[in-house]
C-alpha cells in the first residue's frame, strides 16, 4: 500500500507541475480535501476546494486500482456548502462501482481553466486479504547460517465470509539491508522463500494488492542475527628496550553454535599503543591472520606503554566484520624502568575527624628519556602513616591511574604524617618516596533530631530549627553550650545568608525561629574548635 500511495503522489505531483500556470495566472483552483463517505461499493464523494474565481464545474473519474482502460466519470457534483470560490461539492446521488478498488481523480473547472488532480483518493471495494500459515525460520542466524526461510497463504475473503486462495499474487519481504525478496503464490495461494539477514531484524510478509485485492501485512515476527564470540590473544616477544624492535604475535579464534574454538583466518587485527607521554591509543599496525588464525608483526619501541590487540571493532570494517563478537587483548603498561617523583602530595581534609577518612592524592611523575618528567602510566601507590616522621606503618594502597594520579583513603585515628611511597615492584620503575604532610585529627561531631518545621510553611510565619549537637570522645554524647550558627539558601541561589546564632543547652538542644519569606534550605552549623570538628545539618522548607 505504501508504494502505491507513493506512486499516486508522484502522479500527482506531475499533474500539477504539467498543468500549473505560469506565476502571472495564479487564479488556479486547488483541492483541500477529497473524502469517500462510505465504504464499501456504493457512496457519495465530497470535493472541498477553492479558486481565485469561481469553480463552475466539480467532475471524478474513476480508474482502476493499477491502471486499466475501464474508467467511471461523475458528474453530478452540487455545492453544498461555502461559496463558489471556497466550498464544498458533494454528489448528488450515491456512486456505485464494481468489485474492485478504484483512484479518484478530479477536474476542477472555472473561467480560466480546468484542472485536472489525478490519485485524490481511492474507493476500496476490493476482497479483504488475510495472510494465513505464516512461518518464519529459524529464528535465530548467524555467518554460517545467514538465511531465514518464510512462508505464507494469502486468502481473499468473500462476500459469503468464506475464504479463497489467491493465486499468482507477490509476497514480499523486506530484508535488513534495504533490499526484498518476493516470492508468488501458487493455486493454494501460498508462497515460499528465502531471505538473507545480515543484521537482526523483523520479518514481516506484505502483500501490497492489486485492483481486486486489499493489501495485508503479516505480524512481525523477530530473527536475531547472532555474533559468534572471537577471543584474541596477543604475547610481545623481548625486553622492550627504547629503540629496539620487537616481535608482537597473537592467535585469532571464533566459537561456533556448537561450542568448536576454529582459527579466523584471513581477518584484520588492529593493534594500537597507549605510550606514556600523551596517553594516545593510536593504530600502530593492522596484521592479518593467516590461515591458522595467527597474527605476527614488528614493532619499534618508542616508550613506556600498553598494547592492544583487538578485532571487530570498528564500525567501517567489512559487514561480515559485523558478524562477530568484538574481543581483545591487552597488557598493562609496560616500561623501560623509569625514574618516579610524586608530585603535588596532599593529605585531608586538615582538620579531619577521628575515625573519618583522610584522602592523600598527588601525582606520579616518570623521567622520560629526553628528560623530562610526565605522568606515570600503571602502578600501586602505597600510603604511610607515622607520628614521628621516623617510623612508617603502611595503611592503605591504591592503583594510580594512566596519568600517574593518584586518590588513596585511608582512615584517620590520630594526629601525625602521611607519606605516599612508589616501590619497585614489578612495574618497570624505580622506587620513590614523597614527602609528609601533617594532619590534625580532632574528635567528631554531629547534628542529629534536627528538622526545620512545619513543611510547608505559610509566607510570614515562623519557621522553627531545632535539633541536638553531639560529640564522640570515648563515645557519642550530647555537647553542651556550644555555639550553633543558623544560614538560609534560598531555591535557585548559590548564596547563604547568615540568620543568628544560639547556644546549645546542658542536653546539646538548640531550638531557634525565624520568619518564613520564601522556599529554601535552613543550616544549622557548629564551627568546631581545636578539638572538635564542624558539622552541619540542612533542610528544605517550602513556603506557600
Amino acid at each position: 500500500m505504501r508504494r502505491l500511495l507513493a506512486l499516486f503522489t508522484g502522479l500527482v505531483t506531475v499533474a500539477a507541475l504539467a498543468v500549473a500556470p505560469s506565476a502571472e495566472a495564479a487564479d488556479y483552483p486547488n483541492i483541500r480535501s477529497v473524502k469517500i463517505l462510505t465504504p464499501g461499493a456504493t457512496t457519495q464523494i465530497e470535493v472541498a476546494a477553492a479558486s481565485g474565481s469561481d469553480i463552475t464545474k466539480v467532475r471524478a473519474v474513476l480508474r482502476p486500482l493499477g491502471g486499466g482502460p475501464e474508467t467511471v466519470p461523475v458528474d453530478d457534483f452540487e455545492l453544498v456548502g461555502g461559496t463558489a470560490t471556497d466550498g464544498v461539492w458533494r454528489t448528488s446521488r450515491p456512486v456505485t462501482v464494481a468489485q474492485g478498488r478504484w483512484t479518484v481523480d478530479v477536474e476542477l473547472t472555472n473561467a480560466a481553466m480546468t484542472r485536472n488532480l489525478p490519485g485524490r483518493a481511492v474507493i476500496d471495494n476490493g476482497l479483504e486479504t488475510a495472510l494465513a500459515d505464516v512461518e518464519v525460520t529459524p529464528a535465530t542466524v548467524d555467518v554460517d547460517h545467514p538465511n531465514v526461510s518464510f512462508s505464507a497463504r494469502l486468502l481473499a475473503r468473500n462476500a459469503d465470509g468464506t475464504q479463497t486462495p489467491v493465486e499468482g499474487a507477490r509476497l514480499s519481504v523486506d530484508q535488513p539491508n534495504g533490499q526484498s525478496v518476493t516470492a508468488v503464490t501458487g493455486a493454494d495461494g501460498r508462497a515460499q522463500g528465502t531471505a538473507v539477514f545480515a543484521h537482526s531484524g523483523d520479518v514481516v510478509v506484505s502483500y501490497y494488492g492489486d485492483f481486486l485485492h486489499r493489501p495485508v501485512r503479516s505480524a512481525a515476527v523477530r530473527v536475531s542475527r547472532q555474533q559468534l564470540k572471537t577471543r584474541i590473544s596477543l604475547v610481545v616477544k623481548g625486553r622492550l628496550i627504547v629503540g629496539d624492535t620487537v616481535t608482537i604475535t597473537g592467535k585469532l579464534e571464533r566459537q561456533d553454535r556448537a561450542g568448536a574454538w576454529a582459527p579466523l583466518a584471513g581477518k584484520q587485527v588492529d593493534l594500537q599503543f597507549d605510550k606514556a607521554v600523551g596517553g594516545d591509543w593510536h593504530t600502530i599496525a593492522s596484521p592479518k591472520t593467516d590461515a591458522n588464525g595467527v597474527y605476527s608483526v614488528p614493532v619499534l619501541v618508542t616508550d613506556d606503554g600498553a598494547w592492544d590487540a583487538s578485532f571487530a571493532n570498528d564500525v567501517n570494517l567489512p559487514d561480515d566484520y559485523q558478524s562477530y563478537d568484538m574481543s581483545s587483548a591487552g597488557t598493562n603498561v609496560m616500561p623501560v624502568y623509569y625514574r618516579t617523583s610524586i608530585s603535588g602530595f596532599d593529605a585531608g581534609p586538615e582538620p579531619v575527624g577521628r575515625g573519618d577518612t583522610v584522602t592523600a592524592t598527588g601525582r606520579v611523575l616518570r623521567k622520560m628519556a629526553d628528560g623530562r618528567w610526565d605522568g606515570a602510566q600503571g602502578g600501586v601507590v602505597h600510603l604511610q602513616f607515622s607520628t614521628d616522621k621516623k617510623k612508617w606503618s603502611d595503611v592503605a594502597a591504591r592503583s594510580m591511574d594512566i596519568d600517574g594520579r593518584f586518590a588513596v583513603p585511608a582512615r584517620a585515628s590520630r594526629d601525625g604524617y602521611w607519606r605516599a611511597v612508589v616501590r619497585d615492584e614489578g612495574y618497570s620503575s624505580l622506587a620513590s618516596t614523597g614527602p609528609a604532610d601533617y594532619v590534625d585529627v580532632r574528635y567528631r561531631t554531629k547534628i542529629l533530631d534536627f528538622t526545620a518545621s512545619p513543611e510547608p510553611v505559610v509566607k510570614g510565619r515562623t519557621v522553627t530549627i531545632v535539633g541536638s549537637l553531639y560529640r564522640e570522645t570515648t563515645k557519642w554524647t550530647t555537647f553542651g553550650k556550644q555555639k550553633v550558627s543558623f544560614y538560609f539558601l534560598p531555591k535557585g541561589s548559590s548564596k547563604w545568608t547568615y540568620l543568628g546564632a544560639t547556644t546549645t543547652d546542658g542536653l546539646g538542644r538548640f531550638r531557634k525561629g525565624f520568619k518564613a519569606s520564601k522556599d529554601g534550605t535552613w543550616r544549622a552549623y557548629y564551627g568546631g574548635s581545636s578539638a572538635y570538628v564542624k558539622t552541619y545539618r540542612d533542610d528544605y522548607v517550602d513556603v506557600r
